[in-house]
């Protein structure tokens, strides 16, 4: 289901996308609260609006809010460097 975050984009400090972790919930909340190091990307083009849909990387109007593969790495904490 598409879910519009644009308007919100510019209020939020970061943004998780993990729907349905089922029993990997405790993995989830472990690098939430630093725990664990880990690496984030989009599998998919993330849009603006719904307006923009269908949307894939190489279309004509490709302008969307998080490109495919977005995401991040965090880096290590000072306890997670000493283990």
């Amino acid at each position: 289901r598409p879910v519009v975050l644009q308007p919100y984009v510019s209020s939020i400090g970061a943004l998780v996308a993990a729907w349905l972790p089922g029993t990997e919930g405790q993995g989830v909340t472990d690098v939430l609260f630093g725990d664990y190091r880990f690496t984030g990307k989009l599998p998919r083009t993330w849009f603006k609006t719904v307006d923009q849909l269908p949307m894939n990387v190489g279309d004509a109007h490709y302008d969307p809010l998080f490109p495919f593969g977005f995401g991040l790495t965090t880096k290590p904490t000072h306890q997670q460097l000493r283990l």
